[in-house]
């Protein structure tokens, strides 16, 4: 159990996403669009479910927002 737990830290921290500026539709809005999504995702998901699925939850609601999502 304790393996898993470190196994699934491990992958869920390496699951990262660059934001395109000049293909957003409103590039000067990345920052505050960042922060809102951080805080949808907070008030709105447990702790675990932040862990696992934090960066995929992230990356939908940019794009959902008009951003480019590269990787």
């Amino acid at each position: 159990m304790k393996n898993l737990i470190i196994l699934l830290l491990l992958l869920s921290s390496c699951s990262e996403y660059i934001i395109d500026p000049r293909a957003s539709k409103q590039p000067k809005e990345i920052i505050r669009d960042k922060i809102e999504c951080e805080t949808l995702i907070k008030e709105n998901t447990n702790t675990i479910v932040r862990l696992v699925d934090g960066s995929v939850l992230m990356r939908k609601c940019l794009t959902n927002r008009g951003h480019s999502i590269i990787n």
